[in-house]
């Protein structure tokens, strides 16, 4: 009579921890596919961003850009030096006007009335290089430089929408000196080199 209900007991227990196994083991296999739902939506996601992207991308001399006159930065006199070949990248012109955009209006945030801002464009390689620099800045490291540092919100956020647009465009945008000058912002995009035709001939 006990050996009977002890085997009973030890059954029992075996069977309550078989189901507590299988349990687990259903409750990870739903786990395990709605993750794998989950990745193969946002895979979709990115390709169908990545192909809205393209086309909506178009190959855009930056020159017109930087020589337009930035309404956000009236109370700044502007000194722009561009080439006089064309600065040609390839990207979304919407996208590229909002960070040019908001990269005039720190300036305009934080340079002085009246001060001057120096906007200048090379090609430098295979990339398109823009430079802006406040010409009246009496310190090495100028508030035009501390984008990325700002302690405002409003103004980090704008800082991070500059970085990822131009890291979309395959570029980045951060402080750096140039010509040996005060610290400014520059911002480098690769240059658009049109594909050459497999198996021509110079």
């Amino acid at each position: 009579m006990y050996g009977s209900q002890l085997g009973l007991i030890i059954a029992t227990l075996i069977g309550l921890g078989l189901a507590g196994v299988l349990a687990l083991m259903g409750a990870l296999f739903v786990a395990n596919a709605r993750a794998a739902v989950h990745a193969r939506g946002l895979a979709q996601q990115a390709r169908t961003q990545q192909r809205q992207q393209l086309a909506d991308s178009r190959v855009q001399d930056l020159r017109p850009l930087l020589g337009a006159e930035p309404g956000d930065a009236t109370a700044l006199r502007l000194a722009v030096d561009l080439p006089a070949e064309a600065v040609p990248v390839f990207g979304i012109p919407s996208e590229l006007r909002e960070l040019l955009a908001k990269v005039a209006a720190h300036a305009a945030r934080v340079m002085a009335a009246g001060a001057t801002l120096q906007v200048r464009a090379r090609i430098e390689g295979s990339q398109a290089v823009v430079h802006w620099r406040d010409l009246d800045a009496d310190s090495e490291r100028p508030p035009l430089a501390r984008f990325f540092d700002a302690l405002d919100a409003a103004s980090l956020a704008s800082a991070r929408i500059c970085e990822r647009i131009a890291g979309r465009h395959g570029g980045r945008i951060y402080s750096a000196p140039d010509d040996g000058g005060v610290l400014g912002l520059t911002l480098r995009l690769p240059l658009y080199a049109p594909a050459v035709p497999a198996g021509s001939v110079d």
